[in-house]
């Protein structure tokens, strides 16, 4: 609960909620919380970099990138090497999202079905339906663009609890060399010495805490 506090407040601070609701593929937030001997790091990243696709897997190849993403994202080494003694205590991310999506729009689909049949029957349904379907294209572009964004352009949200022995003065990104298409890392931090913030790209992958 204290680490989800100190995480809002430094969000709010830097605009990082903002700033992740922009959803710009390429870039990616870190947030470092230090409450202690226990650290926590939450990494906000677009779909489209870390998975390749922002929707419900529809194949094979996608559902194995799924698979491969969570196994990865299981230890925090592989996304950045700490240079202090630390040891993973938990994680934890929101890949089932992906999942919630295929059975949302497997639910839509045979709500759709059940509509269709029950409907089948009723007096001039055609021209009810084109009626229907016109009032959308004409007067309901706004909300299909909303029902898009919000499928088709998810983040990936994981985050790490840690227990450091010493003190951890920088990071070095290895996400980098993961995850191809990731251009920048907006990196932000509340720890005993301060709060700070600094840029990595995919070519300076290391920063120091100051």
């Amino acid at each position: 609960m204290k680490f989800t506090k100190q995480l809002i407040c430094l969000s709010l601070c830097f605009g990082g909620i903002a700033k992740a609701q922009e959803h710009v593929h390429g870039a990616g937030t870190v947030f470092v919380i230090q409450d202690g001997a226990n650290w926590q790091m939450q990494y906000v990243l677009p779909a489209a970099d870390a998975l390749g696709f922002e929707h419900a897997p529809e194949d094979k190849q996608q559902r194995d990138s799924l698979a491969s993403l969570g196994h990865t994202l299981e230890k925090i080494e592989n996304l950045v090497q700490l240079d202090g003694k630390c040891k993973q205590l938990d994680y934890s991310h929101n890949l089932d999202v992906f999942e919630g999506q295929e059975g949302a729009e497997h639910k839509h689909g045979n709500l759709h079905d059940e509509e269709e049949e029950h409907h089948h029957d009723e007096h001039d349904e055609h021209d009810e339906h084109d009626e229907h379907d016109e009032h959308h294209k004409t007067h309901g572009d706004h909300d299909g663009h909303d029902e898009e964004h919000e499928v088709h352009h998810q983040n990936i949200e994981v985050s790490y609890t840690l227990q450091c022995t010493n003190q951890v003065k920088g990071l070095s990104f290895v996400i980098f060399d993961k995850m191809h298409s990731l251009q920048t890392l907006e990196v932000q931090w509340s720890i005993e010495s301060g709060q700070g913030s600094a840029t990595l790209t995919n070519s300076v992958t290391d920063m120091e805490f100051n």
